[in-house]
């Protein structure tokens, strides 16, 4: 369990890594707009948002599982059963 979990955390991190440098690197003059400003109306604009989204669930798989593995290192429950 700790390894799968462990995969997860780190898979997730590193993605959360890759796609803030994508974004940064491939999207520089996407910023988000004002709400006084008029909208452009560009696939930049939503294929940033996508990734952008993307970008933040990824980090937030990475923070939930960090914790997860935080909590079963603290409990340090027994993974056995009693009956063996």
């Amino acid at each position: 369990m700790k390894r799968r979990l462990t995969f997860i955390f780190v898979g997730s991190a590193i993605l959360a890594v890759v796609l803030a440098l994508f974004c940064n690197w491939y999207f520089p003059d996407v910023v988000p707009l004002a709400s006084t400003e008029p909208a452009p109306i560009s696939w930049r604009l939503d294929a940033a948002f996508a990734v952008s989204t993307v970008r933040w669930t990824a980090a937030f798989v990475a923070a939930a599982s960090a914790v997860a593995l935080m909590f079963m290192n603290i409990t340090k429950g027994s993974t056995e059963f009693e009956g063996r």
